[in-house]
């Protein structure tokens, strides 16, 4: 029964049906490709993790975290430093996301494996939890912050609102709820915690604060989870009451609306989980695609082109459409930048195609210039038509779609190992990747979550070693 306060107009029981629904997810064995899917996005998560920790930010945060010295019951996988379990999450969470080169989930706008495995990872460490369990609560927090996102509708994202930090708040909740054995009512109590705290804004796109978000989300999850689990109480229908988050961050709903939009909502939400392979905002990706094939086309005659259009849809053009970029952060979301960058030729995975050099250099520069970007309210999600108008009137043209999820999960794994391959050898020597990468996909045979931590730490410490 709900704490007292104002009616509300809702009538839907929304948290509670929530809360439901998730929880089963987590305690119901898993098809075996949704398994495997969720085995994918940890490979991911820990490569782009672990190779995130060589930016600044994430000392700095790091450093912060330090010096309060907390009780050692997680690692901070970067650096083998053992803290607290919510400021494991926290530090975990922004380096995960920090190259912004992780996985996303269109249909809810989140970066679902920030800060679920960020959080999944810190319990399951200092709980002894096996690796099914985290697998499990995995899916049910994907299940928890998707329903939560077709209720809001975009009016949330229009807001400026960061999906990730806001919804991602709830995934993690409800992940933890579930690996910390709440009881129903407790997980009711855990999401209006939650709610209380969501934060997280568009504005800050662009800076250090973005990865931020992932990481606090992660580590809220813990938080609300673990002042359930003891007696820690909020309203229980937070969700849904007068004044509460849905009608506060995404405006009125009305009940039907609300049963409809759930009604819709797709049988397991982790099979639309969709990888990125170049290391920016997911609204370049599609330009930067099209661009990897003009360029294949065009060869080096980037001195031919007269002007480079691109068509997109109208929300990239408040997301990802910074003209002209000043640091690594923002050419990660400036399409502009991202196509320059590609027709030019370099790497768009290498750091250093984030640095001053890549930011000054003359050709990018001169290529940037002669990029237009045209909204167009016709253009699904995700999708990009790119277009090079040559000095002798020639047009080459292509069209990327990159809203859909692979079909093929052996041909994925294979994708996502050479990623994660690539991103760990940075920080790991050669003989350490591959048992942590055979063990991350077979994560469901992992006993306990605490001895695939501490290999992990070995290795960096071997590597460290030896260089």
């Amino acid at each position: 029964m709900s704490e007292a306060g104002p009616a509300s107009s809702i009538r839907y029981p929304l948290t509670r049906e929530l809360a439901d629904t998730c929880l089963a997810r987590a305690r119901a064995p898993l098809p075996a490709e949704v398994n495997e899917t969720a085995r994918h996005t940890l490979l991911d998560w820990l490569g782009t993790t672990i190779s995130g920790w060589a930016d600044p930010s994430v000392a700095m945060l790091e450093e912060t975290i330090r010096e309060d010295a907390a009780a050692p019951r997680a690692t901070l996988l970067g650096s083998g430093f053992r803290t607290s379990v919510r400021d494991a999450a926290l530090v975990n969470g922004m380096a995960s996301h920090v190259l912004d080169f992780d996985d996303v989930h269109l249909g809810s706008r989140v970066h679902p494996s920030v800060p679920l495995w960020s959080a999944i990872l810190a319990i399951c460490e200092r709980d002894g939890l096996n690796g099914q369990r985290a697998l499990s609560a995995f899916v049910a927090g994907v299940e928890m912050q998707s329903r939560i996102a077709l209720v809001m509708g975009e009016e949330h994202y229009r807001r400026g609102w960061h999906n990730t930090a806001t919804f991602g708040m709830f995934g993690a909740t409800l992940a933890c709820a579930a690996l910390l054995d709440l009881t129903f009512e407790q997980t009711q109590h855990a999401l209006g915690i939650c709610a209380t705290q969501a934060a997280g804004l568009r504005a800050a796109f662009g800076t250090m604060c973005k990865p931020l978000h992932a990481g606090h989300a992660a580590s809220t999850g813990v938080l609300a989870a673990s002042l359930a689990k003891r007696g820690f109480t909020s309203r229980t229908d937070m969700l849904e009451c007068d004044a509460g988050f849905v009608e506060l961050y995404a405006g009125a709903r009305s009940n039907e609306a609300i049963a409809a939009s759930l009604a819709g909502a797709p049988d397991y939400q982790a099979r639309t989980i969709l990888f990125k392979y170049n290391a920016s905002c997911y609204g370049t990706q599609g330009p930067i695609e099209a661009c990897k094939l003009l360029r294949q086309q065009l060869g080096d005659r980037l001195d031919a082109i007269e002007a480079i259009d691109i068509r997109v849809e109208p929300q990239y053009l408040s997301v990802c459409c910074i003209a002209e970029p000043v640091t690594g952060l923002e050419a990660k979301f400036s399409i502009a930048q991202m196509a320059a960058l590609t027709l030019a030729g370099w790497s768009t995975v290498d750091a250093n195609s984030y640095s001053a050099q890549a930011l000054d250099d003359p050709l990018i520069l001169a290529l940037r210039q002669r990029v237009t970007i045209t909204p167009n309210p016709r253009q699904p999600r995700a999708s990009t038509d790119v277009a090079l108008v040559l000095k002798d009137g020639t047009r080459l043209a292509q069209h990327v779609d990159t809203s859909k999820p692979e079909s093929d999960l052996a041909r994925q794994a294979k994708q996502l190992r050479a990623k994660a391959t690539s991103l760990l050898r940075e920080r790991l020597v050669d003989a350490q990747v591959e048992p942590i990468v055979q063990t991350v996909l077979r994560f469901d045979d992992v006993a306990n979550v605490r001895d695939f931590i501490a290999t992990v730490t070995a290795a960096l410490r071997i590597a460290r070693l030896t260089t």
